[in-house]
């Protein structure tokens, strides 16, 4: 696992960044509840409260792929001093048990906000592509004396790192003849991927003829369109060929869905 960078602030004040050595997996994975939203859930009385909270989570830019946890927490009228810890914990994104990282700068250690009521946050970069990320964070409130009057531990949402490039794919939707014995065939083409395709060119292949390309400037993610090609019908026992992106200009994790294979007559 590649090394995990680490950030952490507190309210306002002025944050302190450091660069993780290499990480390590715990031998012993620790489960946490799973949840889909943007919060967990918080837990509140006249003893204190607390809220654990995914800030960020990114898979491409400037700053690579990272994360950002918060929790708020406030003391309560019982509370002399409060304390809290992030744990980092990853598994795949396909599932299976959460397992602590460990050797992560100022995350698995406790930290003692000056203040009563705080938000203190954490950010870890380096992340890994394929890996879920998430933080369990125990909030402790002390006595005068020291000792611990509460604890309550809290899952964070999870930080999913999917692959974030586009993913072409292309499909058949079929022909239709035209005045002149030519024939149209169309194509649909979509974008799979979590980003936009820029500038790719699509083309095809009918009785062993390659068609002019046609251009497609942008293609968001999510979005598809269709492209058509006319040219003569197809001999009997031959294949129409598509590719999208033909000159091969995007970045892709599956090359392969690119290309679409029918066989004639349709």
């Amino acid at each position: 696992m590649p090394s995990l960078r680490a950030t952490i602030c507190a309210a306002s004040v002025a944050a302190f960044s450091l660069v993780a050595p290499l990480s390590a997996v715990a031998d012993s994975p620790t489960l946490l509840t799973p949840t889909s939203a943007d919060s967990a859930p918080a837990v509140s009385s006249s003893k204190g409260s607390a809220a654990v909270k995914l800030d960020s989570c990114t898979l491409l830019g400037s700053s690579g792929r990272s994360a950002s946890f918060s929790s708020k927490m406030v003391a309560g009228s019982s509370a002399a001093a409060i304390e809290l810890r992030f744990d980092l914990y990853t598994r795949p994104i396909t599932g299976g048990e959460w397992k602590a990282v460990t050797d992560v700068p100022m995350f698995g250690t406790w930290d003692r906000p000056s203040s009563g009521s705080v938000v203190w946050s954490k950010r870890v970069g380096g992340l890994t592509v394929g890996q879920s990320y998430r933080v369990l964070v125990t909030h402790r409130w002390l006595s005068k004396s020291g000792r611990v009057i509460r604890r309550v531990v809290l899952p964070s949402p999870s930080c999913d790192q999917h692959d974030g490039r586009p993913d072409l794919a292309a499909t058949f939707v079929g022909s239709r003849s035209l005045t002149n014995g030519n024939r149209l065939y169309t194509l649909r083409v979509r974008n799979l991927g979590r980003s936009a395709a820029r500038g790719f060119s699509v083309a095809m292949r009918v009785n062993s003829i390659e068609l002019p390309t046609v251009r497609v400037a942008s293609l968001a993610a999510g979005k598809s369109q269709l492209v058509s090609f006319t040219a003569a019908g197809c001999a009997s026992g031959s294949k129409i060929k598509a590719e999208a992106d033909f000159s091969k200009e995007i970045t892709e994790p599956d090359e392969f869905n690119n290309v679409a294979e029918i066989a004639c007559p349709l």
